[in-house]
């Protein structure tokens, strides 16, 4: 039997239509839509919870250094080298998503309260949350339009 000799209902070997190929495309598409804002929700709550850390891990060097020293001490999150306690979140200021730094609370004496400010950084910047902040005294904030995203209960 020759291919000219086919039922016109049998596609042996033909492929795909261009319609099928479009429809198929279209759900791809669809999908896409739906999972992409799900996915980068997730990746901003990561980034989120990795600032958290920092803040946290800073505030409890302090404490250790507190401890040792009967007051607290002044970091500097913008500069890479050369401070007395890591700031910067992960494991490598190259690749964190935020910088830390600390400084006395408002007005008062460094000998009383630390202030942990997380800056992000690198496109991690979620406005949502913003500036991650916390002090020795237990208060926390953030600069985001959605502070109570920002350090949840």
């Amino acid at each position: 039997m020759t291919p000219s000799n086919v039922h016109a209902g049998h596609r042996a070997g033909q492929g795909f239509t261009l319609i099928e190929v479009m429809i198929t495309v279209a759900i791809i598409g669809i999908l896409a839509a739906v999972a992409y804002p799900s996915y980068t929700g997730y990746i901003a709550k990561g980034n989120r919870a990795e600032g958290r850390a920092a803040v946290m891990k800073m505030l409890q060097d302090q404490e250790r250094y507190f401890t040792q020293m009967n007051t607290y001490v002044v970091v500097d999150a913008a500069v890479a080298t050369g401070q007395p306690l890591q700031n910067f979140s992960g494991s490598a200021r190259a690749t964190s998503k935020y910088f830390v730094g600390a400084a006395a609370c408002g007005t008062q004496p460094m000998n009383q309260c630390v202030q942990v400010t997380a800056v992000p950084q690198f496109g991690s910047g979620d406005p949502q949350a913003g500036s991650l902040t916390a002090t020795s005294a237990g208060a926390r904030s953030c600069t985001g339009t959605k502070p109570t995203l920002c350090w949840p209960s």
